[in-house]
């Protein structure tokens, strides 16, 4: 039983790793496609992307290792005269399993003391502190802040500093901004997104993690856009730009300071169209496909380990 355990273990946690390395290398002839579409849906295919290692990697452990799954897609053979459909084992798979769950496990205990409880504890603070007006809470603070914090329940926050900074229609569109991250509760996207890759090496997600937020912000503008105009929320992104000095807390998503010239840009740029269903449909059904071809090689690669 321990040796079936972890050696289930270890190919799940280095089939996530080896996925996670081909996701970094081939994401980048992604991005070109990603850009080029509607920011809401770009934002859930790179979600979707970062998780598709996980997925692969715990849906091909779940075949390998249930014989009445195995049987469609392992070729029948025998070991030592015992022909029954198995998973592959080692009994030296115990000490690698162990490295390696201890060091996942570790790494997302990390992330979530990282971001999680501290952008907690900072939201009912500032909720204390503050004097809410609707989905609003202004903050006593005379630097020019704005912001949403929450995971679950996220808060746009606005210092007393950025209302007196701004004019009536530039809060108005800061406000519909942040409204926007705080409907799509895009701080719990950006921890998935971070949790899911949390055990894999930085450089093979960070390009990734960094178009995922330009594409939330992307399209929080286009829904402040929607309510006021394009020029609009781009005016106010350059001004609140220029006076916003203050570092924004982690775990919060803020109205200015994430690549705000291509947010720019992107506002007076023609609208981006979204990517048909059907093409939707026929790039999750190549991605399961290869999944599914790549179950039998992976069985008999295993089986040559001692």
């Amino acid at each position: 039983m321990v040796s079936l355990l972890s050696s289930l273990l270890l190919c799940v946690v280095t089939l996530w790793f080896l996925f996670g390395a081909l996701q970094g290398a081939v994401y980048r002839f992604l991005q070109p496609t990603l850009a080029a579409i509607d920011p809401s849906q770009a934002s859930a295919f790179i979600l979707a992307w970062q998780a598709l290692p996980l997925l692969a990697a715990v849906t091909t452990g779940t075949v390998l290792y249930s014989p009445d799954l195995a049987q469609w897609f392992v070729a029948g053979h025998c070991h030592t005269g015992q022909c029954a459909m198995h998973g592959p084992q080692s009994s030296l798979a115990v000490l690698p399993a162990a490295a390696l769950v201890t060091w996942t496990l570790y790494r997302l205990l990390h992330c979530l003391l990282r971001q999680w409880l501290p952008a907690r504890r900072l939201r009912q603070h500032l909720i204390q502190i503050g004097d809410r007006c609707g989905d609003v809470v202004t903050l006593p603070a005379s630097e020019p802040v704005a912001f949403t914090v929450g995971w679950l329940q996220p808060q746009v926050f606005i210092s007393t500093g950025m209302r007196a900074a701004c004019s009536a229609r530039e809060i108005e569109c800061i406000v519909y901004h942040e409204s926007a991250h705080r409907q799509r509760h895009d701080n719990l996207r950006l921890l998935t997104s971070r949790l899911l890759t949390a055990p894999l090496p930085a450089r093979w997600s960070q390009v990734a993690l960094d178009d995922l937020k330009l594409c939330c912000e992307h399209a929080c503008d286009l829904h402040a856009a929607s309510m006021l105009s394009r020029e609009c929320v781009a005016a106010a992104l350059l001004k609140v730009t220029r006076i916003q000095r203050q570092c924004i807390p982690a775990g919060s998503l803020a109205f200015a300071g994430n690549r705000t010239q291509q947010r720019i840009l992107a506002l007076l740029d023609e609208p981006r169209g979204r990517l048909q269903n059907h093409v939707v449909v026929a790039v999750i059904s190549v991605l399961v496909l290869a999944m599914l071809a790549m179950i039998n090689p992976l069985h008999r690669a295993i089986e040559l380990i001692p």
